[in-house]
């Protein structure tokens, strides 16, 4: 599997005015639900290629991926 570099992408100067004048609850419920997505996208994608998995081994894997980590401690 190869590796893709990294993607800078530049946010238009609106959209970060826009973001600016927004309360922190109003950010937060938008990074809630780009969370959501990830999450939903990668579980879409991890059922195509492990369908045989079961929905524990799926959740584990999706909680590793997301948090970057090793997450065995949280199922102990």
């Amino acid at each position: 599997m190869s590796t893709r570099p990294p993607v800078v992408e530049i946010i238009d100067p609106i959209q970060v005015d826009a973001l600016r004048k927004q309360i922190p609850p109003q950010r937060l419920l938008i990074a809630a639900g780009m969370w959501e997505t990830a999450r939903v996208m990668l579980q879409g994608t991890l059922t195509q290629q492990h369908p045989e998995w079961s929905v524990e081994r799926l959740n584990r894997e999706i909680a590793r991926r997301m948090c970057h980590r090793d997450i065995r401690s949280l199922y102990e």
